[in-house]
């Protein structure tokens, strides 16, 4: 069976480098030159920041690729060995065509993972690095670290009630300050302290507020003042400077463990954060794909008149534009709240996977 597995693999890694190569060409020429041609024409992008551009946009989209050259290569690589009779003399010999299912589904596997892999690090990477070279390029200036007029209220997630409200007439990323910062804290829902100071820093990790007043609510209604010069914050104010900031970036210039603790704030400021839950299961669920197209692609390779490469390609944009629309579908469902997150961004990947393996049920009991 190893001699089997081989020429098995064999006849898959071609069609898949063929397909990560077509599938690439197509998005490079019909997305990434035509933005690049853009910026050369409005900013004047000299031509060796264009080609670094270029290969920065790579990573993103090579490993859109995977799932689709990895249904070509099932498709092409099962119908060929069975329009030239192959699977027929491998069945006659004793091998189901379960067992030479196997080896395609484990590569696909292991494709799955290292696309997930991918796109929690080289991809946020490269795309953060891309976008601040086209923001400098039509600003002139690096992205800005500033923020002005922040205001941040999360939520106890014990009680349900508000816990602090910070403010702050700006919030300087590069000195990691705060000005003109106020500190409302709260009990129970209930507001039990103020402290207002010219300044706060991001000290020895921790929030030292200068020169300000703290004033205390009691239960009598009394409100006393404090004035100080230093105030250490370590255990009034657990956000650090990478939290605290609303310069966010985007989904996709986020790591899984950075987008999945950016929702987790959002979600304790009480915003609606369904999008970005669909957006973090969608980045394991799409690299998934690679094992689902393998599992649907092996048996449909099978079917009569599949053999031809030209009718393999054409298959595979049928079965993946099926999918995408599925995909589009669940994602709006997921975002809207009629499903939970996680089943919008798996819906289509559910419901390839009892299509796979109907097929390749039917496929073994013929």
């Amino acid at each position: 069976m190893k001699i089997v597995y081989r020429y098995i693999l064999k006849e898959l890694i071609q069609p898949f480098l063929f397909g990560v190569f077509a599938f690439t060409s197509i998005f490079v020429g019909s997305d990434v030159l035509i933005s690049l041609a853009k910026l050369m024409m409005e900013y004047g992008l000299p031509i060796i920041t264009t080609v670094k551009l270029f290969f920065l946009s790579l990573p993103q989209i090579v490993v859109w690729t995977f799932p689709m050259s990895m249904l070509l290569a099932s498709l092409l690589a099962f119908g060929r060995l069975s329009g030239d009779s192959e699977i027929t003399a491998l069945k006659a010999g004793g091998v189901s065509f379960m067992r030479l299912v196997i080896p395609v589904l484990v590569v696909a596997l292991l494709i799955s993972g290292l696309t997930i892999w991918l796109n929690d690090t080289l991809v946020p990477k490269s795309t953060n690095l891309y976008e601040e070279i086209v923001w400098k390029m039509k600003h002139g200036e690096t992205k800005p670290k500033t923020q002005q007029n922040l205001r941040i209220a999360p939520v106890d997630s014990a009680t349900g009630k508000l816990d602090f409200v910070l403010t702050a007439s700006k919030f300087d990323g590069e000195t990691q300050t705060l000005n003109e910062v106020t500190l409302q804290n709260y009990e129970d829902g209930k507001l039990v302290n103020i402290i207002q100071a010219e300044k706060a820093k991001w000290l020895d990790s921790k929030w030292v507020f200068m020169n300000g007043v703290s004033y205390t609510i009691t239960k009598e209604g009394r409100v006393p003042q404090t004035k100080f010069t230093k105030m250490n914050m370590k255990n009034r104010l657990n956000r650090d400077p990478e939290q605290i900031s609303r310069r966010q970036k985007e989904p996709e210039e986020m790591s899984l463990k950075e987008l999945g603790k950016h929702i987790e704030l959002l979600e304790q400021e009480g915003q609606n954060v369904k999008k970005l839950k669909v957006t973090y299961h969608q980045r394991y669920s799409i690299p998934f794909a690679c094992f689902i197209f393998a599992l649907v692609g092996a048996p449909l390779g099978l079917q009569p008149n599949r053999s031809g490469s030209s009718i393999g390609l054409g298959l595979s944009i049928i079965v993946i534009f099926i999918y995408y629309t599925m995909m589009t579908v669940g994602s709006a469902l997921g975002q809207s709240g009629n499903l939970t997150p996680w089943l919008g961004a798996w819906l289509q990947n559910i419901i390839f996977m009892i299509v796979g393996i109907g097929l390749l049920y039917k496929t073994q009991r013929f």
